[in-house]
């Protein structure tokens, strides 16, 4: 008769068992490390397009606006633009506990970049490319007349100019105390009826701060379509939010003896010994004081630059900009911003031919 008590038993050695769970382990760390890049690559596509989504529909609004944008030489101020480097400068801007820095969010001349960045193509141009330029805590303020079609389908459009501008701001998305400010692109666009009235020239007081004809009211973000709770219309909106850099280069066309052309640029204007200074297309001489004619004239074309955040990394600026996140040891406040936001958002440009009429 066959004895169960004889039988060996048979067991797991402890060699054994290591050598599974050391095999387990090697395989959980590399399904571990594939699931994380796939993660990984998965969030930043849905980034990159979340995006340049943003980015397509602010430079398709900004191009229609500009290739219908309208001048006349008769001395007033019918294209404008400023960079805006301190938030001394910005109306009703949202100063957070890490503020967008000053010193270092200015980048436009060769000066502006550090020695081992500077390569031949800077010096021939005298400043870096436009992607990696930055333009000042609020951006460029542009204003121009347009008589680009009304946002709105069922506005009367009478073909009549209107004063257009664009400016990013730091404020909530409503104007409720408890809104979390952000950065955002406005666009501000007068009724051509408004801007009859205020004047075809930018440097009216009306286009300065009016309550009814100016460029925005940061306080009152609402959809242009409504009407406001004073019973005027709306002149103001939020294009896009977590824009945190808007600028532009302004290009007049030059004609060679050859036959050939070339672009001359003039905004920003390099070429200056001292601060860059504010542009105003105007043929009035009291703007060449201290710039020729040419830097004033109505350009031909624009090259418009705009920086987006991405959700998840406006959300994390956030709450750097509440001091929840530190700036690491070797990096100040300011260079961890930039850092910061360089790692989380993208740039994108876009040439524009300016068809301008005059009226």
């Amino acid at each position: 008769m066959y004895n169960r008590s004889n039988q060996s038993k048979k067991a797991f050695t402890v060699l054994e068992l290591l050598v599974a769970v050391s095999v387990t382990a090697l395989l959980a760390g590399m399904l571990l490390n594939i699931t994380s890049q796939v993660v990984q690559t998965q969030t930043q596509a849905s980034g990159n397009l979340e995006t340049n989504q943003v980015a397509q529909f602010v430079l398709d609004r900004i191009q229609e606006d500009l290739q219908c944008a309208v001048f006349k030489n008769d001395g007033n101020v019918w294209m404008a633009a400023n960079i805006l480097d301190s938030a001394d400068e910005l109306d009703n801007w949202v100063e957070a506990t890490v503020s967008k820095p000053e010193n270092i969010s200015l980048r436009i001349k060769i000066e502006d970049w550090e020695e081992n960045e500077i390569n031949p193509t800077f010096e021939a141009n005298q400043q870096g490319p436009l992607s990696e330029s930055r333009f000042g805590v609020g951006g460029v303020w542009l204003r121009f007349f347009t008589e680009a079609p009304e946002l709105d389908p069922d506005a009367e459009n009478s073909g009549g100019a209107r004063a257009i501008s664009y400016q990013i701001i730091r404020y909530g998305l409503t104007s409720s105390e408890t809104s979390s400010p952000k950065y955002q692109l406005f666009r501000s666009d007068i009724s051509d009826i408004n801007t009859l009235k205020a004047g075809y020239n930018l440097e009216n007081d009306s286009y300065l701060g009016a309550s009814n004809n100016g460029p925005r009211e940061s306080g009152n973000i609402v959809n242009p379509l409504f009407t406001r709770g004073d019973g005027y219309e709306s002149t103001d909106f939020s294009l896009a939010a977590n824009i945190v850099d808007f600028g532009l280069r302004a290009y007049i066309l030059r004609n060679r003896s050859q036959g050939t052309s070339y672009l001359e640029q003039i905004f920003p204007d390099v070429n200056s010994t001292g601060e860059i200074l504010p542009f105003k297309a105007s043929s009035h001489p009291k703007y060449h004081e201290n710039q020729s004619q040419r830097y004033h004239s109505f350009p031909d074309v624009i090259d418009v630059m705009v920086r987006v955040m991405t959700t998840e990394g406006a959300a994390a600026l956030s709450t750097l900009e509440d001091g929840l996140i530190k700036a690491p040891e070797d990096m100040t406040d300011e260079e961890f911003w930039w850092d910061f936001v360089e790692k989380n958002s993208e740039v994108y440009v876009r040439r524009i031919k300016i068809f301008s009429s005059g009226i």
